[in-house]
């Protein structure tokens, strides 16, 4: 230790580091790498057998205090990994607490165990097990394994807590809370439609209900609407089917792009749909030719093999489709002899057409293979552009960038959300659904109400926004015959300069909103309030948006 620059006395440790120090994580790889080092050498050594798969390198693996270990069921390799715990203990003074630790058996070796617990006393749990959260399985995962992903979700929208908040507030949480506790176990395994059915019904529920038991005529807008990005007229709540495929095609991803990790040489199961996503959402550029697959990367011009032949694709074995890489298939044509069985005239055909491809194909055995993903512009996987790609094709709603990206309380967004797709309560909605309602607008007393009619069509509503738009040197806003408030709204800002466009859209925001306040009060309230009070309502909460935030509000309430 050094004091005021000269070296003092030698200290000698006796205590670790306090749990949470910073320091503790770099600690504690120095001190895994050496019992990973240790094992390796046992393994060399034939103290322990090496792992029934060449793939698999390690016979361990670390993450803060979990750690899973795997050797053989034999009394030897027990007595092995117990002496190597025990160097290791004594050289680091880490040493295992087996009160704490657990003996699982996967292929077999019930008939050692007894005498392995006598060697490593740890209790005994049958498999499958978790580890780090997760199940391990070698089969199809239970159904009690999974229940508790759905119970966590439970215990996070309590109806006790929903009914006390607003809409727009159970869609934060639902969208924060209880759409992210899943999350974890989509990116390693697929939940059950079972599991996903129960978790969309507790978002559901809990989201147009407060989490009641009925949610029947509360739900105002179909759930796989709901689940759709904000850009295709959805609340942008996650889709976790979805979810479940962009996450998981990280790690086929990252088996193909770095080749670092341990567990690269492993042959990852994942879905058909989440495989075939993969192929059609990256292309390859050849180098060398060593790691790009011949029959299955999209490698020719940004086509694959599978594109262009299907035919010959169907006659090769599904073992050289998933191993043969483009160096070994064009060394001397080799893939022609991966083609088993008779072709058929419109194979010949195929076969001939992509001959004539591959015939001169170059290599550059100096430069490296490169696997770029289409949906970035950098070319790397992320599992936002992956979950939006899964969405391409869908129908996009107008006018939806203005509500979500305008300067305004959820709540409102969430309003002119519904208003443009007509799923309020209105009269008109209530008789299509043969509910009983007085169809008159309680604002102008003259026409048939509906959402549109109460935003911008009606003489009431027409004054209201004639006192703000009139300073903004407006001509003209009644609007035409067949025009919907989206193209209204997209008609009225059209007409003022850039600079002024996102200031209009909060104040659009926020006289629609108070007008639909204005309504309800009439309607539930019998509380009516002349055109000149509700203007001066909505410039009172206009200077309290301000204060709150809205500065382009601000100028154009300054003018």
């Amino acid at each position: 230790m050094l004091l005021n620059g000269q070296p003092g006395r030698k200290v000698q440790h006796f205590r670790g580091v306090r749990q949470g120090d910073p320091l503790s994580p770099m600690l504690f790889i120095i001190a895994m790498d050496v019992l990973d080092r240790v094992i390796r050498a046992a393994v060399n050594s034939s103290l322990l057998q090496p792992t029934g798969l060449m793939a698999v390198q390690h016979h361990c693996s670390f993450y803060a205090v979990d750690v899973i270990m795997f050797i053989s069921p034999t009394v030897q390799e027990a007595h092995a990994m117990m002496r190597i715990l025990g160097i290791f203990g004594t050289a680091s003074g880490l040493h295992v607490n087996l009160h704490k630790c657990s003996l699982t058996p996967i292929f077999g070796g019930e008939e050692t165990l007894s005498e392995i617990r006598e060697i490593l006393p740890c209790e005994v749990l049958p498999f499958p097990v978790r580890y780090l959260g997760l199940p391990l399985s070698t089969k199809a995962i239970p159904k009690s394994m999974i229940r508790p992903v759905v119970e966590k979700v439970v215990a996070r929208l309590q109806p006790c807590m929903g009914k006390l908040m607003s809409k727009s507030g159970r869609l934060i949480i639902v969208k924060s809370v209880a759409s992210a506790m899943p999350i974890y176990i989509l990116m390693a395994n697929n939940l059950p439609s079972w599991a996903i059915s129960e978790i969309d019904a507790l978002r559901r529920r809990f989201l147009w209900a407060g989490g009641e038991e009925s949610v029947r005529g509360k739900c105002m807008v179909a759930w796989p609407t709901v689940c759709l990005p904000t850009i295709n007229g959805g609340l942008g709540v996650l889709d976790l089917r979805l979810a479940g495929i962009a996450l998981q095609i990280r790690w086929l991803w990252l088996q193909r792009t770095d080749t670092s990790r341990a567990w690269s040489s492993i042959d990852i199961k994942v879905d058909p749909v989440v495989f075939a996503f993969f192929q059609a959402s990256t292309s390859a550029k050849v180098g060398n030719g060593n790691h790009i697959k011949f029959w299955t990367d999209s490698w020719i011009d940004g086509c694959a093999v599978q594109n262009l032949a299907p035919l010959v694709w169907d006659a090769v074995p599904k073992l050289f489709k998933s191993t043969r890489t483009v160096a070994q298939a064009l060394s001397e044509m080799r893939w022609t002899r991966d083609i088993t069985g008779p072709l058929s005239i419109q194979a010949m055909g195929q076969y001939n057409v992509l001959w004539d491809r591959l015939a001169d194909f170059p290599l550059t055995p100096d430069s490296d293979d490169e696997l770029s993903w289409k949906w970035t512009e950098s070319g790397s996987y992320t599992a936002s552009s992956a979950y939006f790609a899964l969405h391409n094709g869908a129908t996009q709603l107008n006018g939806a960038d203005r509500i979500w990206k305008t300067w305004a309380p959820l709540r409102v967004k969430f309003f002119l959300w519904l208003a443009v797709k007509h799923r309020h309560w209105t009269a008109d909605r209530r008789l299509r659904h043969g509910l009983t309602a007085d169809p008159t607008c309680r604002l102008c007393d003259q026409e048939n109400e509906s959402s549109d009619h109460i935003i911008f069509r009606c003489s009431y509503s027409l004054q209201v926004w004639w006192v703000f738009l009139a300073p903004l040197y407006f001509q003209d806003i009644t609007p035409q015959a067949m025009e919907s408030l989206q193209d209204w709204w997209a008609r009225l800002r059209s007409f003022l300069p850039p600079t002024k466009r996102n200031g209009f859209d909060t104040l659009f925001s926020l006289i629609a909103w108070e007008l639909w306040k204005e309504r309800n009060a009439r309607v539930f309230r019998n509380a009516a309030a002349p055109v000149p009070q509700l203007v001066q309502t909505i410039r009172h909460f206009g200077e309290q948006w301000v204060l709150a935030g809205a500065k382009k509000l601000g100028c154009l309430f300054s003018e």
